[in-house]
């Protein structure tokens, strides 16, 4: 019996959607802030919510960080914690081997695209917009969930990208945004450009994607459906959630 995941990203993919959807999915909030709680990660706390998108009910996880200078506009300044560090974080921390694995594979996917980006050695890329807090709990996140259901498989749709342009710590910048872009072009993730002015696909979304997806097709996988779910982001592009699918066959 083989055990496929499915993922519908028409609506782009963000780590705080990639969490909703699995949670709708199936793992237990307890269950994901238990794990996330075995990182030395302090200053955060999860939300747990739902919102109507379409006509479809979608679950939506939010990182609520306790100081407000996490959140500082200078992605070069303040409380942050550059890569080397959150690798040890995890690396010492008591997740399962399967998780530390995920989450390595996917963070050296982020801080190698960074380290071009911004020009640094790969352990001195700092992780900004919301801090490291919020790429922390969504990537580590990303593979408690993952790990959760342990499929054999991964598959996707291609992903989107939207176009425009979209403001962020470092100013102005076109979409998508140059560490999707390097992303995209250090993995080969299978992309296009769709037709919504907005940024629809994340720097820790394209990670999450590249580090997890098996397989990529616009086609539903075959077999048994056991259970779906939809997540959602903060951003309103008048597309359906994220959905999930899990399959057996």
């Amino acid at each position: 019996m083989c055990k496929t995941l499915y993922i519908d990203c028409e609506s782009g993919v963000s780590g705080d959607m990639f969490l909703g959807a699995m949670v709708d999915l199936g793992v237990p909030s307890e269950y994901l802030t238990e794990r996330l709680s075995r990182l030395d990660l302090p200053g955060y706390a999860l939300s747990f919510g739902t919102k109507s998108i379409g006509g479809v009910n979608a679950s939506d996880v939010d990182v609520i960080l306790d100081l407000p200078e996490d959140q500082s506009p200078n992605p070069y300044s303040g409380n942050y914690r550059n890569y080397r560090q959150i690798r040890e974080m995890i690396a010492e921390s008591t997740l399962s081997d399967q998780e530390k694995d995920l989450a390595d594979r996917i963070f050296d996917i982020k801080a190698n695209a960074e380290s071009v980006v911004h020009g640094v050695p790969v352990d001195e890329v700092k992780f900004h917009e919301a801090g490291a807090v919020d790429s922390v709990v969504d990537i580590v996140g990303a593979a408690v969930c993952l790990s959760y259901f342990s499929p054999d498989r991964v598959v996707s749709r291609r992903v989107p990208t939207g176009y425009g342009h979209i403001k962020c710590a470092c100013g102005i910048l076109p979409v998508p945004a140059p560490a999707v872009r390097q992303i995209i072009e250090d993995t080969g993730l299978p992309s296009y450009r769709s037709d919504i002015p907005q940024e629809v696909l994340t720097p820790t979304g394209a990670s999450i994607m590249a580090g997890i997806v098996d397989d990529f097709s616009d086609d539903p996988a075959a077999g048994e459906c056991i259970g779906q779910g939809f997540g959602t982001g903060k951003r309103d592009t008048g597309l359906p959630p994220l959905k999930v699918t899990l399959n057996i066959n």
